[in-house]
């Protein structure tokens, strides 16, 4: 909880929104005697990271150009122009491809990316990602990522439904099943540690099941267990300052007047119905403590810091073109959840986390998907001008991991910053999971943008992840459906739902826990199985 100047009465409510009080569960466990210094992570950790608004991920990551009539890459790049912006930019698309894509050929001469789908369709299929995504590409070069084409995370259109559907890890469900756990609440009842919000409010990935592990109740919601970190540099309950003037400061007046009522009601002999508030506040107030001593003496880290705020007098705002040392762009809030999860991490004695989640939204693109402003015909490597969906990718996934020692004057997007923050113990003991709710269609709209589709990319990044190639990455019975009418709809397949995929990360994470998680890989389960798209894709998937 944010030390702010609260009244006795907005104690208990605010201490219950931030998550501190959503469960006594957890708050038991971590109060307890710590050393001073951060601790390496204890867990495996997953971080999910949900990218709210279907992004076109088609946009990121695109087949190679090219203009022999009836292929993948001329049927693209001849359906894509307005969504990349091709007027403005002056680019052709084959200028946009050798300019703006790093070129990969699975399974070629200098392929190390990884594994080579199992249905062998993509070898020696060129494909280009975003160049300016460079820790992406770092990553996925080093084997570290998994990129899963033609996922389906919500089979409905709609933006509500979808999420839910993501969140909980069925797409069974519908609206009328919000009170059933989320997948990452599941897995954190498994793992036997906690669940972390990093955002200012919860959303239903991370409430846990009713009931212990394995025989819990995944269609019901218990959160002893979650914890909501919005800033962890100001957990706790408010305290006093006892340097400051205690006459005319009423801050001060309030949380010294609050602390020694609950440490005298503490020694009453007081009704029973009272002891639960009492011993949550007393747990809150010592929990609170023990984040503070350990965070006091660690610094945010300067790249994670230069995400969000003002590094070494040059303020970072991403609307001042004189602001050089912006890293993140877009939306500082990812800055932000980027600090809360270094934070959980280097106290993760404390917290004890098994999974975190964050958000990043803006991808519902149905108009100027590639914006090319006009500063950029003077400055073409002008950072700090909108630029659509490729500002949200650049906060993600920009960066150069690869170099060493990191350059602290490198432009990091949040991932990058993060991982070059971390130890090499720590980094090896986490797993990022990264989908929205759906995907866009295959061809662009009359506004530059893209509409709601249903199959998309998804992404599983960690050192431990047989990364690669996983499905067909574009499918071929595609290519007619960009002759369609355009009162049609064309999507991309979804031929894997996200069961098996995150499943096999559960499996990881704690072993043995992928079908309690998602219950519907279990082989006892018949009714509605899943699909996939080649049998046994996945059983690699982690290392």
């Amino acid at each position: 909880m944010s030390k702010l100047n609260l009244s006795r009465r907005q104690f208990l409510q605010s201490a219950f929104y931030s998550g501190l009080l959503y469960g006594s569960g957890a708050l038991p466990g971590i109060i307890r005697n710590v050393g001073a210094q951060p601790a390496p992570l204890q867990n495996r950790v997953l971080a999910n990271l949900f990218m709210n608004g279907g992004p076109d991920l088609r946009h990121l990551v695109v087949p190679e150009f090219s203009s022999l009539p009836g292929s993948f890459g001329d049927a693209y790049w001849s359906n894509r122009t307005r969504s990349h912006n091709l007027a403005d930019s002056g680019q052709t698309p084959e200028q946009r491809w050798n300019e703006d894509y790093y070129p990969i050929t699975v399974g070629g001469t200098n392929w190390t990316g990884g594994l080579v789908d199992q249905s062998g369709l993509n070898s020696g299929i060129t494909f280009g990602i975003w160049r300016e995504a460079g820790w992406l590409i770092d990553m996925f070069k080093a084997g570290h990522v998994a990129l899963v084409f033609n996922a389906v995370g919500g089979t409905n259109r709609a933006h509500d439904l979808s999420s839910l559907m993501l969140n909980q890890g069925n797409l069974l469900s519908t609206l009328n099943n919000q009170d059933r756990s989320g997948w990452g609440g599941r897995l954190a009842r498994s793992a036997g540690g906690t669940s972390i919000s990093l955002t200012n409010s919860p959303s239903s990935f991370n409430f846990g099941p009713l009931g212990d592990a394995p025989n819990y109740d995944p269609d019901k919601i218990d959160n002893s267990d979650l914890i909501s970190v919005e800033n962890a540099r100001e957990m706790g309950l408010f305290d006093f300052n006892p340097e400051s003037n205690q006459i005319t400061n009423q801050d001060d007046k309030m949380a010294r007047a609050a602390k020694s009522y609950y440490a005298a009601l503490r020694q009453e002999n007081i009704h029973q119905a009272y002891l639960k508030a009492l011993d949550h506040e007393q747990k809150v107030r010592e929990f609170g403590d023990l984040i503070q001593a350990r965070l006091q003496d660690i610094p945010v880290p300067t790249l994670i810091q230069a995400l969000y705020s003002t590094v070494d007098g040059i303020n970072p705002d991403p609307n001042n073109v004189n602001s050089t040392g912006r890293r993140v762009l877009f939306r500082t809030s990812l800055g932000v959840y980027m600090r809360n999860l270094y934070d959980v991490i280097v106290t993760n004695d404390l917290l004890n986390p098994s999974v975190m989640s964050f958000n990043y939204g803006g991808w519902d693109t149905h108009s100027g998907q590639r914006p090319v402003p006009a500063i950029l015909a003077s400055d073409p490597t002008n950072p700090f001008s909108y630029r659509g969906i490729e500002s949200g990718l650049r906060d993600i996934f920009e960066g150069q991991y690869g170099a060493s020692p990191v350059n602290p004057n490198a432009w990091h997007g949040g991932l990058s910053a993060l991982w070059a923050s971390l130890t090499a113990a720590d980094r090896s003991k986490m797993v990022f999971t990264i989908a929205g709710e759906f995907g866009r269609q295959i061809r662009d709209n009359g506004d530059a943008g893209t509409d709601h589709g249903k199959g998309n990319l998804m992404f599983v990044i960690s050192e431990s992840c047989q990364g690669g190639v996983y499905g067909e990455m574009f499918q071929q019975d595609e290519i007619p459906k960009y002759d369609l009418p355009v009162n049609q709809t064309p999507d991309i397949d979804p031929k894997t739902e996200i069961d098996h995929i995150f499943a096999k990360v559960s499996d990881w994470v704690a072993p043995g826990s992928g079908t309690s998680v998602f219950p519907r890989t279990s082989p006892s389960y018949t009714d509605d199985p899943p699909i996939i798209e080649i049998p046994g894709m996945f059983d690699n998937l982690m290392i």
